[in-house]
């Protein structure tokens, strides 16, 4: 039981930590409603036309929550004609004018939501005009919009800077790895330039001896060896510390790159006993195809899962994007197509001796299969 109502929660709702319960313990106010109707019902089969309204309303409401801001306004709309209709059979339909309301703070800008509020308490003032209507109509009618309306603006703003605070922090982290990714291209070039021109000299030097003076020869070739071991030994100091990503933390930078730009993110994550070598793989797979999604997909929902499946890891990514030309894309097909970077990925999903499948028509379904332990990694 508590499984089905988990996986309702997922289809009703995006996965958003703001949310919560929030959106299911506001709909008791639709109570309000169902009161004032068993008190005032002048149409026959009234509670009838109320359900069927309540259905739309409910659709319309939840629908609300996956909308992004260029499309919610039809949201709103709809929620403002459920209401209309509604009050025909009961005056205390206005709360349904609350819920459009406060579906406001969603339109993209503070301006466009207190617009969006005047525009409904318009209305409201105009109906209870239209159908004579009381105080005891349009005043809890206002207010409340207003009211619910003008928090939840106050809540979404804060939510958008703190999400905005978090991706500054991101950028940070992320132009200090720059900034190391740059000290050690220097250094490795100052390093390796020095070293390989020694290199090439002792072994040009090697080779003119070893028809001359062997034992010379041996000697140049023997400093070579350990040229190139204190070489190599140079190079990994240089290298210490820096690292790639790992699915954790591409997880975390994929969700707040793609709801930074208003593309919902849902991943799940099991638990496997990942080593390092495929971790860090399905990492940079992942990172290139988030980049693929904000570049080419137009989506507005994605999802990620990485979960075992029978003696391997599998690592699925969907969007509702456009999708490709292409449908059913194997790993064959694709190694020599770069648009999108699927030769890379495909080269990485060989390398660890997996299998890429590509599913593309209305939107685009990305399923990778790893060994658990890989060819490449057998003794």
């Amino acid at each position: 039981m508590l499984k089905t109502l988990k996986k309702l929660d997922h289809f009703l709702l995006p996965r958003q930590d703001e949310l919560q319960y929030g959106p299911y313990i506001w709909l008791l106010y639709l109570f309000i409603f169902f009161v004032s109707l068993s008190q005032y019902h002048p149409v026959e089969n009234s509670f009838i036309y109320a359900t069927i309204g309540t259905l739309v309303f409910l659709a319309l409401y939840f629908n609300g929550y996956w909308a992004n801001s260029k499309n919610v306004h039809w949201n709103i709309i709809g929620i403002l004609v459920v209401g209309t209709l509604m009050t025909v059979l009961s005056p205390g339909a206005s709360v349904f004018f609350v819920y459009a309301g406060a579906f406001c703070c969603r339109l993209g800008s503070t301006r466009k939501a207190v617009i969006g509020l005047a525009i409904i308490a318009a209305w409201i003032g105009l109906f209870a005009w239209i159908m004579s209507y009381g105080s005891y109509f349009y005043i809890p009618g206002i207010l409340f919009t207003f009211l619910i309306g003008g928090v939840n603006i106050y809540q979404h703003d804060l939510s958008l800077k703190r999400k905005e605070l978090i991706l500054t922090q991101q950028e940070v982290r992320h132009l200090a790895r720059t900034s190391e990714r740059e000290r050690i291209a220097r250094d490795l070039h100052d390093l390796i330039g020095h070293t390989f021109s020694v290199i090439t000299l002792k072994a040009e030097l090697a080779n003119k001896l070893i028809d001359k003076d062997l034992d010379k020869a041996r000697a140049e070739i023997s400093s070579l060896e350990n040229l190139s071991r204190e070489a190599l030994s140079q190079v990994r100091e240089v290298v210490t510390g820096y690292r790639t990503s790992d699915l954790n933390t591409e997880l975390a930078h994929a969700k707040y790159t793609l709801e930074s730009n208003e593309i919902q993110f849902d991943y799940q994550f099991e638990e496997i006993d990942l080593n390092e070598s495929i971790n860090k793989e399905l990492a940079i797979i992942l990172k290139e195809l988030v980049t693929n999604i904000l570049k080419h997909s137009q989506a507005t929902k994605v999802s990620a899962t990485i979960s075992p499946n029978k003696h391997q890891v599998q690592l699925l990514v969907e969007d509702n994007g456009i999708g490709f030309q292409r449908s059913d894309t194997q790993t064959n097909s694709i190694s020599d197509n770069n648009r999108y970077g699927l030769k890379g990925i495909a080269e990485r999903v060989n390398k660890m001796d997996g299998e890429l499948t590509i599913e593309s028509n209305q939107g685009t379904r990305v399923k990778i299969n790893i060994p658990l332990k890989s060819a490449s990694e057998q003794p």
